[in-house]
C-alpha cells in the first residue's frame, strides 16, 4: 500500500476519533467508514466502527467487519476481533463457533483456548471453560490475562482454594493491580480468610456525601436541572448502551466530560474536588495496603462520563482497572429508588462479574439526588435494575494521582 494511502488512513482514523469526542458522530462514522474502505483488516478501524454503529442503533452495525472477515479468514487477528464483538454483544454460540473454526485452523494457541474459555464460562459451562483455561496456563504460565480467565473459572467452580494461591503470586508481581486485588478479596471471603474484610472494609472505603451548592448555584437541585439538560443533549445522540461496557437498557455518553464546554457540568466537576479531599484525608498514607499505599500527590481525573439507566436499566457488577477511586453520582433517580425493599437502581458492591457461589452483594447505597459515592477502584460493583419508565441519570469519574505507580 502506498504512502499516500497510509496516510489517508491515519488521517481518517484521528478523525473519527476526534470528531467522537465533539459528539459529532455522523461524521466520526463517515471517517471511520473511509479508514475502514482504505485498510478493511485493520482491527482498530473496524472496532470503532462497529461500536460507533451499535451506539446509533445501527441494527447491522458490524456488516463491514463481517464482510472483511469473511473475505479473508487468515486474517487470524481479525477473526479473534470478530469473536470478541460477538461475545460482547450476547451471541455466544456465534464466537464459540468463530474460535473454534480458528484453533482448527490456526492452532490452539493459548489466547485462543483462553478466550474460548470465556465464552464457555459466560455460557455457563463450568467445566469445559476449567479444561481450556487450564491448558491455556499450562503453555502460557507468565501471562496475566490467561491466568486470570482460569482464576475466575476456579471461583464459578467454589474453588477459592485452587485460586487463592495463584492470585497471592500475582499480586506479589503486581501487588497494585485492580483486577488482582478484586480476584483476592473475593476468593478470600469464600474461603473465609481474614483478607477479605481488609480489601473490602465497606465501612471504611465506601463513603457517601451528600453535596452542598457550590458557589453560584442556589441549590443543589438547580444544579442537577442544568447539569441533566447539559447531558441530555449529549445523551440524545445515541440510543443504546456500549457493547464494551458495564451498562445495559440505557446510554452513555461519549468524550471525556471535563473537556465539557457546558458550565454546569464543570460546576459539578468542582463540586467533587472537596469530598475527594475528605475521603483522602480519612484514609490516610499507610503503605501496607493497596488502596492507601496510593494516596500521595494530586487528585486527577482520569475519565468522566454519564450514564441514563432507562427501563430495566442495570450495570453488570465491574471495576475500573485504569482507576484508583472512582464514583457515583446522582443527578437524578426515579421514586421507585425510595422503596429500602425493592432497591431498585441501587449500587451494590462486594459481587464478581460472573456468578461465584458464597460471593453475593456485600453492601448497598441507596441512590438520592445530589449524592456522591466514592470508592476504591477496585471493588466490585454494580448495580440492580430499574422496574419503571423514569430514567436514572449519573454522572462518574475515575481518580488517579500525581505521583501513581501500580507497579511499586
Amino acid at each position: 500500500m502506498g504512502s499516500a494511502a497510509v496516510s489517508g488512513f491515519a488521517g481518517a482514523l484521528n478523525r473519527a476519533v476526534l470528531l467522537m469526542e465533539l459528539n459529532d458522530f455522523g461524521e466520526a462514522e463517515s471517517e471511520f467508514a473511509r479508514a475502514v474502505a482504505l485498510r478493511p483488516l485493520d482491527p482498530a478501524a473496524q472496532l470503532g466502527l462497529a461500536k460507533l454503529r451499535y451506539v446509533r442503533g445501527d441494527p447491522h452495525f458490524a456488516r463491514d467487519l463481517v464482510v472483511a472477515a469473511a473475505r479473508d479468514r487468515s486474517d487470524g487477528l481479525l477473526q479473534f476481533q470478530f469473536a470478541n464483538v460477538l461475545r460482547q454483544t450476547g451471541d455466544l454460540a456465534g464466537s464459540e463457533v468463530l474460535l473454534r473454526d480458528l484453533i482448527a485452523r490456526m492452532g490452539a494457541t493459548p489466547e485462543l483456548r483462553s478466550s474460548l474459555a470465556t465464552v464457555l464460562h459466560a455460557a455457563g459451562r463450568l467445566q469445559e471453560a476449567e479444561g481450556e483455561a487450564r491448558a491455556a496456563v499450562g503453555a502460557r504460565p507468565t501471562d496475566d490475562t490467561i491466568l486470570a480467565n482460569w482464576v475466575t473459572v476456579l471461583l464459578s467452580l467454589g474453588r477459592a482454594d485452587a485460586a487463592l494461591p495463584l492470585i497471592r503470586a500475582a499480586r506479589a508481581r503486581v501487588p497494585l493491580e485492580a483486577a488482582w486485588i478484586a480476584h483476592e478479596a473475593i476468593a478470600a471471603r469464600v474461603a473465609g480468610d481474614p483478607a477479605h474484610a481488609v480489601l473490602y472494609d465497606y465501612g471504611a472505603f465506601v463513603r457517601v456525601y451528600d453535596l452542598e451548592a457550590p458557589a453560584g448555584w442556589p441549590s443543589i437541585s438547580e444544579l442537577n436541572a442544568a447539569v441533566a439538560e447539559e447531558l441530555t443533549a449529549r445523551h440524545g445522540r445515541v440510543v443504546r448502551h456500549p457493547f464494551d461496557q458495564s451498562m445495559r437498557f440505557g446510554t452513555q455518553t461519549i468524550g471525556d466530560l471535563t473537556r465539557a464546554p457546558g458550565a454546569a457540568i464543570q460546576a459539578l466537576l468542582q463540586a467533587f474536588v472537596e469530598p475527594i479531599a475528605d475521603y483522602r484525608a480519612k484514609l490516610g498514607t499507610a503503605g501496607n495496603h493497596p488502596l492507601s499505599a496510593r494516596n500521595r500527590g494530586e487528585s486527577r481525573f482520569a475519565g468522566c462520563w454519564s450514564v441514563r439507566l432507562m427501563q430495566q436499566g442495570f450495570h453488570l457488577n465491574h471495576l475500573h482497572p485504569e482507576g484508583w477511586l472512582s464514583s457515583a453520582y446522582y443527578v437524578s433517580v426515579p421514586a421507585e429508588a425510595a422503596d429500602v425493599g425493592e432497591r431498585s437502581g441501587w449500587i451494590k458492591f462486594g459481587e464478581p462479574a460472573l456468578p461465584v457461589p458464597g460471593a453475593e452483594p456485600g453492601f448497598a447505597v441507596q441512590p438520592r439526588p445530589g449524592r456522591l459515592v466514592l470508592f476504591p477502584s477496585y471493588m466490585w460493583h454494580g448495580t440492580t435494575a430499574i422496574r419503571g419508565t423514569e430514567p436514572r441519570l449519573t454522572v462518574a469519574f475515575d481518580v488517579v494521582t500525581s505521583t501513581d505507580s501500580r507497579a511499586s
